[in-house]
């Protein structure tokens, strides 16, 4: 009866302590204020332990997991969910609503060149919108982590979606804005019904060209109510030249044009000169998380010097409460949870 009995405790004590470890581990993941774009095949672009992940283009994309009509394979996002958890990395779901065996149901036009390897060759709006709402709510099903038809062994959720990808690029999307709404709305709406604790996060705006403020500037207020944390990229742009604070800048000035309130992410972020520089400058201007484009991304490269200034400046600076400038000796003053200051020269 003794031995019996310290086997059982022994193994509830295990179990408890795995729990608590996973608490532990998932509070600290939660106040990350980094991550990186990731490409699971390549060994420099796999991200961080503990830290944001946002696979790009990702394996949450329809036709990649729901082959044919019907015909669901889930191995690839699998592996992703797997790799991240125990990893203790948070995933960032870029969600994109397009499948070859449906577009072409209704699109006969010329396919174009795909943006990615083995992508979609046509980027419409989706022939069976039916079809797509269908796929997107077993997606959500399976990574919502409400015991229901989950994942075998998940145990880190999904709960932030990117719903589509710079929208005003005919690169990524070839519909109209009105389309792009429709899309954006009625997943956002599919989601929230399903997953009381998601958070949506806005198609991330590509630039602040005119030609995207252009584009932004009417559909933002269409989806408004339909996001909760607003989302630009930062590329370098034609000219190789990059804006200095991410375009948080005029991104903000935007949103607040549209008695919009949220959330700023940057969920690429390249840099063109010093990376502490233009991140301390995002966060000024009420940037909350900065995923970084990743060691491998097409575009400009960071220095290898730059890359150590910038994983020495998150290991400071992680999971940071607030942050403001000391203009006078061009520094930023960084409060930690704890209550302790940090000072970073930039």
């Amino acid at each position: 009866m003794k031995l019996r009995f310290k086997r059982k405790f022994k193994k509830v004590s295990n179990t408890l302590i795995a729990l608590l470890t996973f608490l532990i581990c998932s509070t600290a993941l939660a106040e990350s204020r980094f991550g990186e774009l990731t490409y699971i095949k390549d060994k420099k672009m796999r991200g961080k332990d503990n830290q944001w992940v946002r696979p790009h283009p990702g394996p949450f994309v329809w036709s990649f997991i729901e082959q044919g009509k019907g015909n669901f394979v889930w191995d690839e996002t699998d592996k992703h969910m797997k790799y991240s958890q125990e990893r203790n990395q948070k995933i960032l779901a870029t969600i994109w609503p397009y499948a070859e065996w449906d577009q072409k149901t209704c699109n006969k036009k010329k396919k174009g060149r795909p943006p990615f390897k083995g992508f979609p060759k046509r980027m419409n709006k989706p022939c069976s919108m039916p079809d797509y709402l269908n796929f997107l709510s077993l997606l959500v099903d399976r990574y919502d982590g409400d015991g229901n038809n989950d994942m075998p062994g998940l145990t880190t959720k999904i709960t932030h979606w990117e719903i589509m990808n710079e929208p005003e690029f005919k690169m990524f999307f070839k519909g109209t804005e009105d389309e792009f709404v429709e899309i954006f709305i009625a997943s956002s709406k599919l989601i929230r019904e399903k997953q009381k604790d998601s958070v949506i996060v806005m198609a991330g705006a590509a630039a602040m060209y005119p030609e995207n403020k252009k584009f932004w500037s009417s559909a933002l207020p269409k989806i408004k109510d339909y996001f909760d944390i607003a989302n630009i990229h930062h590329i370098s742009g034609p000219d190789g030249q990059c804006d200095k604070d991410f375009w948080i800048g005029e991104f903000s000035e935007l949103l607040a044009s549209k008695k919009i309130d949220k959330p700023i992410w940057v969920t690429e972020a390249m840099t063109c000169g010093p990376p502490v520089k233009a991140y301390i400058n995002a966060f000024s201007k009420g940037a909350e998380v900065i995923i970084d484009v990743g060691v491998n991304a097409p575009g400009a490269k960071m220095s290898k010097k730059g890359r150590k200034k910038l994983n020495e400046f998150i290991e400071q600076v992680d999971g940071f409460k607030s942050m403001k400038i000391i203009t006078k000796n061009k520094s930023a003053e960084f409060t930690m949870q704890d209550g302790s200051k940090r000072i970073i020269e930039f």
